[in-house]
């Protein structure tokens, strides 16, 4: 079992001793009422929500967290999360880690942070995380080595999001902040029924501006840039919850499953059926789900940081 890495670096000629020591990383994903213990975290705690929404403690008040929030708690800082009914509706997705070390000291005081922090759902941040949890829940032939780069990386790639978005926002200056009102309305309402319409009326634009400057500004159509999203939620539905494929089509704001079907294979070569059997086939025994805080089966865990999770009500 993997909880401790020392590993030495050698640059120039000189011995560099890198500390980290990652404890879990893993998806939760809740669908029936959930909170944890007031117990304060004994490691750093990442959290970061990706489908639906919960409450967390944040600078001593219970905050609404929705996808694009990202939290971050220091050992000892309060920590309680409540998973509940929200707008009639009881769905909370989140991707999380526990580590430590002089590593992570360091990165954490290298700028100003705030316990929470809203940051833009990067395809490649979310791919480095699937891919660290995937290492750290690996039963046979471990890398800590890659680990601790994919842990590096995970860390280094959140620090760069909020600096492109401010550089976005600053030049040329209007456009790209509006931009940036388009962007976060289309993250908030993707698996809502959604128009090109209510975009450009969000941002104070007529629909041809918006539409013109979305593109222009990003490459993406807001039709493209709003299926990206939903394409997302609905792979991480089918990877990580047993809800049909049809209900993870309606759920992620696809009018009909065979519209679905279309444009998932055409995005990722593969149907969702098939996209889930292969998944099946792949995933060792003992995954690393969370359901609704009743069960954890999770491999590759430090101790501590089992006994942190096992708190959980």
């Amino acid at each position: 079992m993997f909880y401790l890495i020392t590993n030495l670096y050698y640059l120039a000629g000189k011995v560099t001793i890198v500390d980290l020591r990652l404890h879990a990383c893993a998806y939760s994903f809740h669908t029936l009422p959930f909170k944890s213990t007031f117990r304060p975290p004994p490691f750093f705690l990442f959290r970061l929500q990706v489908v639906g929404s919960c409450r967390a403690l944040v600078d001593g008040k219970m905050c609404l967290i929705e996808p694009g929030d990202l939290l971050i708690y220091r050992p000892g800082d309060p920590y309680y999360l409540s998973v509940e009914e929200i707008d009639g509706k009881i769905e909370s997705g989140d991707y999380y880690l526990l580590c430590e070390g002089s590593w992570i000291e360091s990165w954490w005081a290298a700028q100003p942070r705030q316990t929470q922090q809203r940051i833009h759902l990067d395809a490649g941040m979310l791919s480095l995380w699937q891919q660290l949890g995937l290492e750290q829940h690996r039963i046979v032939q471990q890398n800590p080595e890659l680990i601790r780069h994919l842990l590096c990386a995970l860390c280094l790639s959140l620090d760069r999001l909020p600096v492109e978005a401010l550089s976005r926002q600053d030049t040329p200056g209007r456009s790209n902040e509006l931009i940036m009102r388009m962007k976060r309305y289309i993250n908030e309402n993707a698996l809502l029924p959604l128009r090109v319409e209510d975009v450009a009326k969000f941002a104070g634009l007529s629909v041809s501006r918006a539409v013109h400057l979305f593109k222009e500004k990003t490459g993406y159509t807001i039709i493209q840039y709003t299926q990206e999203i939903r394409l997302s939620n609905a792979m991480e539905r089918i990877r990580y919850t047993d809800l049909s494929l049809e209900s993870i089509a309606g759920n992620c704001g696809f009018g009909t499953y065979s519209y679905f079907h279309k444009v998932f294979k055409a995005r990722y070569g593969m149907s969702p059926k098939e996209i889930r059997s292969r998944l099946l086939e792949s995933e060792p025994e003992g995954d690393y789900v969370i359901t609704s805080g009743k069960e954890i089966k999770l491999t590759g865990l430090s101790l501590d940081a089992l006994k942190f999770l096992k708190t959980e009500e």
